[in-house]
């Protein structure tokens, strides 16, 4: 049976939120709570797919691996000769073109070849990033954010360099979620528009959206001029503008995360796959403002030589294929031959996600995940725990990051097959949110991945079973009574 998310579960409306911040959130959003708590009479649900039935029916429709290049679609034959190119190990050659077959079934779109790819490692050299890329434009920006705040980009403010582009002629297109930019101020939108940008709000609480708004946009997105895509975990929030480490503040009580150091990482990519990534935008557009999109999709040129597949999730499910990057995840684990390497923000797995990593562990697997220590949500971190033992009993290695706020989604297998993106190894990101990820294959990437994790590695601690065990029966108690609430986080 699926596992069903109600939208009248009240914690499910507040997304990522520690239930002691509660109280001060109320007096904050007195009328946002008050709409939430109204939703408790009104119907909805979400419903995570039975991944095995679903995985064994998109199994039985696979068709050959569509590569399509900056010119044109690969013949079959040259498609087979350039995966051959991606890993010397056979094993491990036949194990992904497997898994790509399932992939592309479930996904509905082509890998496209002939992009570039650059790795974006925590908030500082994102920023940079973008500022070079809005500098840079020429026709259009288009923006998609779950948290929309006016950033510092290194000596410029996020509102003044749209400002900038506005006076220039640049077009100006924002995506931005309600809830999870519900902190920032409405003059920074207002004064935007008053310049020609146009805004569309994800899901507005409001009277006519109540039914939805637990469907939320956790997107990532910056697209500039249709030829330059910026995807991931980083959002426009100034929580990455501060560089404190977890290591300094008291471990008596909750240390302010706005203060501490996030990590994070991003991809910025040009190329043929680009195209894909703002048609994700344009999908979540609000159509009563309608665009001129002449000039959204130029020709794209030869950039590079990495392979990119783009997977969405949309924001409602109504079947199995509505929550692709999901079964993908589970799909790539089960064909994994050597070692998976993981993180990610908030770390609770369905019952199938962790079953796949259990079983590739049995399996001979190196399977090696990187959680937070801490986390700006108590309820996950206690579920979170709660799943420790199992995994560490089959042998997964669990490390916790213990200098900064882990805030990446990333997932690395067998050095050739990664993601970079927003979704997190959470109910949510499974069954509700709205969500972009981008696959890429090859060994360079992967290799850059692996190095990063090996460094990210030196400042946290590794979870042994025999001390976990240990821990106090209250921590016991209290970390798997959380489970109930795991569905709704």
């Amino acid at each position: 049976m699926p596992t069903t998310i109600c939208t009248h579960r009240l914690l499910s409306l507040l997304g990522h939120i520690d239930p002691r911040q509660l109280f001060n959130r109320f007096y904050q959003h007195w009328a946002l709570l008050l709409l939430c708590l109204a939703s408790v009479w009104l119907p909805g649900c979400a419903s995570i797919p039975d991944s095995k039935q679903a995985l064994d029916e998109i199994a039985a429709q696979t068709q050959p691996i569509s590569v399509v290049t900056a010119k044109q679609s690969l013949a079959p034959g040259k498609v087979d000769q350039a995966l051959k190119k991606l890993s010397p190990d056979e094993r491990i050659r036949a194990s992904l073109a497997e898994h790509l077959r399932v992939e592309q079934a479930i996904a509905g779109s082509s890998l496209y070849a002939d992009n570039k790819v650059t790795l974006l490692f925590n908030g500082e050299l994102t920023f940079g990033s973008m500022r070079q890329a809005l500098q840079k434009a020429q026709q259009h920006i288009h923006l998609e954010y779950f948290t929309f705040e006016d950033v510092d980009l290194g000596g410029i403010t996020l509102q003044a360099l749209l400002l900038e582009k506005l006076s220039q002629g640049v077009r100006v297109h924002i995506i931005y979620d309600a809830i999870g930019s519900a902190d920032t101020p409405l003059a920074l939108f207002d004064t935007l528009k008053k310049a020609g940008a146009k805004i569309t709000v994800f899901h507005p609480v409001q009277a006519s959206t109540l039914t939805r708004i637990n469907q939320r946009d956790h997107r990532k997105i910056l697209v500039v001029d249709g030829r330059l895509a910026i995807v991931g975990g980083v959002n426009l929030s100034k929580t990455y503008q501060s560089k404190g480490s977890l290591r300094f503040f008291s471990k008596q009580k909750m240390p302010d995360l706005n203060q501490a150091d996030w990590r994070d990482t991003d991809v910025m990519i040009t190329g043929p796959v680009v195209a894909n990534i703002q048609q994700a935008f344009l999908d979540h557009w609000d159509t009563e403002q309608p665009l001129d999109t002449v000039s959204f999709f130029p020709a794209l040129s030869k950039q590079g030589g990495q392979f990119v597949r783009v997977i969405t999730t949309p924001a409602s499910k109504r079947k199995n294929t509505d929550s692709p990057y999901y079964l993908t995840l589970i799909a790539a684990i089960q064909n994994a031959e050597h070692h998976i390497i993981l993180n990610s923000a908030y770390f609770v797995p369905t019952s199938a996600q962790e079953e796949a990593l259990v079983n590739a562990a049995k399996r001979g697997v190196k399977v090696s995940l990187l959680v937070p220590s801490i986390s700006d949500s108590t309820l996950s971190m206690n579920v979170q725990h709660s799943h420790y033992s199992h995994l560490l009993k089959y042998g997964v290695d669990i490390y916790e990051m213990q200098d900064q706020v882990l805030h990446a989604k990333m997932v690395s297998i067998d050095g050739v097959w990664s993601v970079i993106g927003s979704s997190n190894l959470d109910y949510r990101s499974a069954g509700i949110n709205a969500e972009i990820d981008v696959v890429m294959l090859g060994n360079e990437t992967a290799s850059l991945l692996e190095s990063r994790f090996e460094q990210d590695l030196k400042n946290a601690q590794k979870i042994e079973l025999k001390q976990w065990q240990q821990r106090p029966l209250w921590q016991k108690i209290k970390q798997q009574s959380s489970r109930i609430f795991e569905s709704i986080l």
